[in-house]
């Protein structure tokens, strides 16, 4: 009944757990997206790979079962360590189970529940002398450790780094242990004990090691998912449903039966309750029938001991491994505990040796032994501390101890008052020695006695000298100091000086003057007699001459302050009435401060401000400056700005800009003073003559490339027509005229073209070619084009192939010298492919019209790639090479890119990019 309600509550936390996961808008879990769980492939046997490459383990079946609570879907995947928590970080994964550590806090949070208790264990083998038992014996010998493991970090952090021998495989390490007599490694104890008797290696055992443990728990960066697991983790471990999983992992010796643990639990408790009655009763009887005498005798001799000693007495019958306890009056007690239970009264550390002094005894190494242990406290208080003796009570017929006394005296009171004593010392020493004053102590006559650190710096000698000069306090006071038997707590200050003062302690201070400032303090016991003087002091001279040194230093400012008012002054007027301005900017605060005078600010303006005021074309400049003072550059800047202000004279306000870094002591720069001056009539007067140059330069260039281009290549089709004419004259055959002819008419087409093109391009490079914009169906625009374009000269074996995805496309272009571009284009793959096919395809991205048009030709070399849009440079000689160009040409006029990519044998494919907008697409 208790399990079932523990249930419906869990289950009521997991549900409200899901509304809020809802609520919140929190990842929910489905088929689609599952958790993913990630950990590490070589944690034995939380978490592995098996021989089939599946992740098997205590961890794995955990997480299904608790999974099928939560009706989650998940996937399992294992991964080094690292990875699998660089995963977790980085939301790759949801859920890990891993150590909670310092190390591991960078990578997610921890849930509540402690799945388990790593604690940890060396592995050696058998017989190995040289073991490591403490967390001290790590500085000491060389183990074996697994990488980046709690071990590993701790052995890092205390500097035993060069003690460690990592390694990323342990069955590799547990393997090198079982061949090496000398290796030990320190790891997890479940994990070394899985490996081991896995790899069947009986040689290796387990020795404990006294390191503080870790708490392995979930980790996710998931909070609701973290206690979804608290909380279905909590309810399978309290209706024992996770026993079975750790039986099957932890302790394959034990078989799972299917009854409840509370069920063995009360037939154990019921069993051993039988069992303890039946000893108890033959025990009682057996020893009331054979040693009444001998325990009246015994009896007289305890209550006498105990009553004189008062000790508490048990006795150990070595054969049967039992105590007979005995009260305060020295009656025995009706409880004979079996020695592991009489002994959890003892500290863990302390029931070693405790162990070990009876085994000498048993074995008659010695007679006696005496040990001091500490006793749990029942009152959760502190430790008791007792002192237990050990000795032969009885022997058997053999001369073999067979009953052993013990006598247990608590010795608390006296340990702690031997510790008080021993703090109290400690600090007394700590504060005398570290304090920050001179600290002096003096005997009952007087005499100095002890002085720390601080003090004997006052003595060249040091301390040694100082105490060995027997200075006394008259020699520090003189006839200042009342009889020593009337001495109150005192505090003054006195001068030393050298000349006039004889006295032993100013010649040992070697020192011309000091003002020096003490306290005296007797101390006296409870009759009233002195006991020993405690004296405190420190230099002060340095505070006198301070303050001496104030009053002139007063005097000197009052005349600065004055020459400083008369420096303003002229400051001022200059900044007024000569048209300049100082300036300084505040990295920290990001603003810059305009001041009229030395201390009359005029404006303050942000960054944001500062920029509304700047010229559109130098807000790169303004920033870039705004960036190098944010950035605490140590040089000294420039700039000159353009603002959107108008001067008096209606000239466009330009501002020169000087700032110096002003630094700190430890030179990082703080601020940024600076000078503004108006130069606004020189850069008008710039900008102008720069108009004026450029237009000249503009109509030169217009001139120079038309020029150019007419007297480029123009030669050899008027050549050869001119060539052709002038065989009409000379004697031929009637038969050649007709090629006469057609060459005439095919140089002078390629002539025609040649001019348009030169007059096209110089147009484009004048940019006198007007882009209109206008709304265009695309999608019927684009094929008819195509088509068009297509009746030029082409090889018969070449198809035209033409792609169009939209039923309609309404963008803004200019359709007219688009059209130029894909007719040149669709020419050029005609003009280069004699078999197979032409591609002409485009699309719309959203913000560009992509036009492509690839062809199956000999496509073009690498090297031609880089020139390809150089004019006059056609590929095989037969074209004007003017084509290309005047695609480029266009397409940047138009705001767009043009690329091309080819591989020599395998065609080329040109790319086509236009920005523009779309008002209305209807694909196909």
């Amino acid at each position: 009944m208790r399990s079932r309600i523990l249930h419906i509550i869990v289950l009521l936390f997991w549900a409200s757990g899901t509304w809020a996961q809802t609520a919140d808008s929190v990842r929910t879990y489905t088929k689609e997206r599952p958790l993913v769980y990630e950990d590490a492939w070589d944690l034995w046997p939380y978490v592995f790979l098996n021989e089939d490459g599946e992740a098997v383990g205590y961890n794995v079946d955990l997480l299904k079962m608790i999974f099928r609570e939560l009706h989650i879907p998940y996937v399992i995947r294992l991964k080094p360590t690292s990875v699998a928590l660089d995963d977790l970080k980085a939301g790759r994964s949801d859920l890990m189970c891993g150590m909670d550590a310092n190390f591991h806090d960078e990578y997610a949070r921890y849930g509540q529940s402690v799945i388990q208790i790593f604690t940890h264990s060396v592995a050696h083998q058998k017989g190995n002398s040289k073991i490591v038992k403490s967390l001290q014996d790590l500085g000491r010998y060389r183990v074996i450790v697994h990488t980046n493991s709690f071990s590993h970090h701790m052995m890092m952090q205390r500097g035993w780094g060069n003690n460690a021998i990592p390694y990323n495989d342990m069955r590799e390490a547990v393997q090198r242990a079982h061949n090496d007599a000398a290796s030990q490694i320190v790891w997890n104890t479940m994990s070394l004990k899985w490996l081991i008797q896995t790899k069947h290696f009986d040689n290796l055992k387990l020795t404990p090691l006294q390191i503080p443990h870790g708490e392995y728990k979930f980790m996710s960066n998931n909070p609701v998912l973290l206690q979804q697991m608290d909380s279905v983790y909590a309810m399978l471990n309290s209706s024992g449903q996770l026993q079975a999983i750790q039986n099957k992992w932890f302790y394959p010796e034990h078989k799972d039966s299917g009854i409840p643990q509370w069920i063995w639990k009360v037939v154990i408790g019921l069993s051993l309750l039988i069992l303890m009655s039946v000893a108890y009763y033959v025990v009682y009887r057996r020893q009331e029938r054979k040693m009444t005498h001998e325990v009246k005798r015994s009896n007289k001799r305890l209550a006498l001991i105990l009553k004189t000693s008062r000790v508490r007495i048990w006795i150990l019958h070595v054969e049967t491994k039992t105590v007979t306890q005995y009260d305060d009056s020295g009656q025995e007690m009706n409880e004979e505990p079996p020695l592991r239970d009489f002994l959890r009264f003892v500290q863990p550390s302390d029931v070693k040796p405790l162990v070990v002094a009876l085994n000498e005894i048993v074995a008659q190494q010695c007679e006696q032994q005496t040990l001091d242990v500490r006793a749990k406290d029942d009152q959760g208080g502190r430790h008791r501390y007792l002192t237990i003796g050990l000795a032969v009570l009885r022997r058997d017929k053999h001369g073999r101890p067979s009953d052993i006394i013990g006598t247990t005296s608590d010795v608390t009171d006296e340990h702690v008052r031997q510790m008080q004593v021993k703090d109290t010392m400690l600090r007394y020493q700590s504060i005398f020695e570290n304090t920050l004053v001179d600290a002096v102590t003096y005997d009952e006559n007087g005499y100095m006695t002890d002085m720390n650190d601080k003090a004997s710096l006052a003595f060249p000698g040091g301390k040694e000298t100082a105490l060995a000069n027997h200075i006394n306090l008259k020699d520090v006071l003189g006839d200042d100091l009342p009889p020593l038997d009337e001495l109150q707590p005192m505090h003054m200050t006195r001068m030393f000086k050298v000349d006039s003062d004889a006295r032993v302690f100013n010649k040992d201070l070697h020192t011309d003057t000091m003002y020096y400032e003490m306290q005296l303090v007797p101390v006296r016991n409870a009759a009233g007699k002195l006991l020993t003087i405690f004296g405190t002091g420190r230099d002060v001279s340095e505070m006198v001459n301070s303050y001496q040194k104030l009053q002139h230093n007063a005097e000197l400012m009052e005349q600065a302050n004055e020459e400083m008012n008369t420096y303003i002054g002229n400051i001022d007027y200059v900044l007024k009435n000569g048209g300049v301005r100082m300036v300084i900017y505040s990295p920290t605060q990001h603003t810059l401060t305009i001041f009229s005078g030395i201390d009359k600010a005029q404006y303050v303006l942000t960054q944001t401000r500062a920029l509304a005021l700047v010229d559109h074309d130098y807000h790169d400049e303004t920033l870039r400056l705004f960036s190098s003072m944010d950035n605490l550059t140590q040089a000294v800047l420039t700039s000159t700005i353009k603002t959107n202000l108008r001067t008096k004279d209606q000239l466009t306000a330009y501002l020169y800009f000087s700032f110096v870094p002003v630094k700190d002591a430890a030179g990082k720069v703080i601020d940024y003073f600076g000078m503004c001056r108006d130069i606004s009539e020189i850069k008008n007067a710039e900008d102008q003559l720069a108009v004026e140059t450029r237009k000249a330069q503009e109509v030169e260039e217009v001139k120079s490339a038309f020029l150019r281009n007419m007297s480029y290549e123009i030669r050899t089709p008027l050549s050869s027509v001119v060539g052709f004419a002038e065989l009409f004259a000379m004697d031929h055959s009637t038969d050649d005229e007709s090629f006469f002819i057609e060459e005439i008419k095919q140089n002078s087409a390629h002539l025609l073209r040649l001019i348009n093109d030169i007059l096209f391009l110089s147009r484009l490079d004048a940019h006198m070619i007007e882009f209109k914009q206008n709304s265009v169906d695309f999608a019927a625009y684009f094929e008819p084009r195509c088509r068009e374009a297509w009746q030029c000269p082409h090889a018969e074996a070449v198809s035209l192939e033409i792609d169009s995805p939209y039923e309609r496309l309404l963008v803004e272009t200019d359709e007219k010298n688009l059209g130029i571009v894909i007719d040149q284009l669709l020419h050029n793959a005609a003009e280069h492919t004699e078999q197979g096919f032409v591609r002409a395809s485009y699309n719309y991205n959203g913000a560009e019209l992509v036009i492509t048009i690839q062809d199956s030709g000999c496509g073009i070399p690498e090297e031609r790639l880089e020139h390809i849009f150089q004019r006059f440079g056609s590929q095989n000689g037969s074209g004007t090479g003017l084509g290309l160009p005047i695609c480029h040409e266009i397409v940047g006029q138009m705001g767009g890119k043009i690329h091309i990519q080819s591989e020599v044998g395998k065609g080329t494919t040109v790319r086509v990019t236009i920005p523009c907008t779309s008002s209305e697409i209807v694909s196909k």
